[in-house]
């Protein structure tokens, strides 16, 4: 098993679908389908029943290519909200 954060997310553990290999930098990790394994973090993230963590909420945001601002204005809160709830360990958002 790999333990993938690249993502910003902690428990996030890939059976399979990677290749470990040495780099002149050292270990590496290849990972076959990073959009693939993405969508299938975000579609689980959004079917799970309890809230988002802020590190949840900030994949959700960058997976979508949003700046703070304008996941403000999608869900018709402040910037400062957007950023304070990212640095939470559960969030509601309504």
């Amino acid at each position: 098993m790999y333990h993938y954060t690249s993502c910003g997310l902690d428990n996030i553990h890939l059976k399979n679908g990677y290749t470990l290999e040495e780099t002149s930098y050292g270990p590496g990790v290849s990972i076959e389908d990073l959009e693939g394994l993405h969508l299938a973090i975000a579609v689980d993230l959004l079917r799970q029943k309890a809230p988002l963590t802020g590190a949840q909420f900030r994949f959700l945001r960058k997976e979508q290519d949003l700046t703070h601002a304008q996941m403000a204005a999608i869900l018709g809160v402040t910037e400062q909200a957007v950023a304070a709830w990212e640095k939470q360990r559960g969030i509601h958002v309504q």
